[in-house]
């Protein structure tokens, strides 16, 4: 086992689990606020990994939604992570079923802005890689809900102390220098201008809906790059051609 790989997928996500830290905080204390035990939300937080998704339940049970919407509109908001088993998909095509499985369980978008990059160009070490990135921010992850359910339910209204923008600090850190192409450019315009736009979604839609737009719009681009490179070099060969005879 290659620790060097280790180190390396630890530290490339510890800027987000750093950022990540005070929101899980806060999803552990309102929880615990919400009428669960320490340990209930600790699980809980195993099982789900979702911030979003989290609060917007917490939220909904507050209100007394039922669990079947509540299992629903969390789904919804979730959708955008089969975008990112899409993206990851060819470079992973060899591995077994259950290594598949084991990876999709913490697919977060952390995990995979910290990882997309090495799945494309590492063919070595990427599982590795991967593995360690992602087991350090399920560990971070669940360890800030324990001490917000243990402690942080002390603090009346502590998701109203702002400390959760440090995720959304952090998180842009990570994806801006990313952002070197134009497709990944026009993407990453069109899904912040449509995030702001509509936002007036109910249940979050309003992110599921930005990040498909602003995926088409990337997508889009990226062909149309395809299509005029694919012009090019069949003009380049029939000019070849010509200039044979």
């Amino acid at each position: 086992m290659n620790k060097k790989v280790i180190l390396r997928g630890a530290s490339a996500i510890l800027p987000l689990c750093i950022g990540d830290f005070p929101f899980s905080f806060i999803v552990g204390a309102l929880s615990v606020s919400a009428g669960m035990s320490v340990w209930q939300s600790t699980v809980w937080s195993t099982i789900v990994i979702a911030g979003s998704a989290q609060m917007l339940a917490l939220n909904m049970l507050k209100t007394g939604a039922s669990l079947g919407v509540i299992i629903f509109t969390t789904l919804i908001i979730n959708l955008r992570h089969i975008l990112y088993s899409a993206s990851i998909s060819s470079t992973v095509r060899e591995a077994s079923f259950f290594k598949k499985c084991f990876m999709a369980y913490a697919l977060t978008d952390e995990v995979y802005a910290t990882t997309v990059k090495e799945m494309e160009e590492n063919k070595k070490d990427k599982y590795l890689f991967y593995s360690s990135a992602m087991l350090t921010f399920w560990f971070a992850w669940v360890l800030a809900d324990f001490l917000g359910a243990l402690v942080g339910a002390s603090f009346p209204h502590i998701e109203k102390y702002g400390l959760d923008f440090a995720m959304v600090a952090a998180f842009i850190a990570i994806v801006v220098p990313q952002i070197k192409s134009q497709a990944c450019t026009v993407a990453a315009i069109v899904a912040a201008v449509s995030g702001v736009l509509l936002v007036v979604l109910p249940y979050s839609l309003g992110i599921v809906a930005a990040s498909v737009l602003g995926v088409m719009a990337g997508l889009s681009v990226d062909l149309a790059e395809e299509r005029k490179q694919a012009q090019a070099a069949a003009k380049l060969s029939l000019e070849g051609a010509l200039e044979n005879e």
